[in-house]
C-alpha cells in the first residue's frame, strides 16, 4: 500500500473475477462482465473522494427475467455478495 494511512477495505482479501458468478443479496446468482478500475469522467459518482474507483458490472435475473447493465463500485459489490 502506498500511503500508512492508506487500510485495506474490508473485502481486501476477496478478489472479483469476470466471468465468475456471485450470490448477490438481492439479485441472487449474478455473472461479472465487466471490471474498470480509475474512471476518470463520469456524469455522478457516489464517493467523489476516491481516485481510483474499481467498478464491476454484473448481470442477473429479476422476476424471470434478465437484467443487464447492472454495476456498483467494488465496495458495495462486496458487501452485497457478503
Amino acid at each position: 500500500m502506498g500511503d500508512e494511512d492508506e487500510l485495506p477495505s474490508a473485502g481486501a482479501d476477496r478478489v472479483i473475477e469476470r466471468g465468475d458468478s456471485y450470490d448477490h443479496e438481492r439479485y441472487g446468482r449474478v455473472e461479472v462482465t465487466g471490471i474498470w478500475k480509475g474512471i476518470d469522467g463520469v456524469d455522478t459518482t457516489r464517493e467523489a473522494d476516491e481516485k481510483d474507483v474499481y467498478i464491476v458490472r454484473y448481470a442477473a435475473e429479476e422476476d424471470g427475467e434478465r437484467v443487464d447493465e447492472l454495476t456498483d463500485t467494488l465496495e458495495e459489490f462486496l458487501d452485497a455478495i457478503e
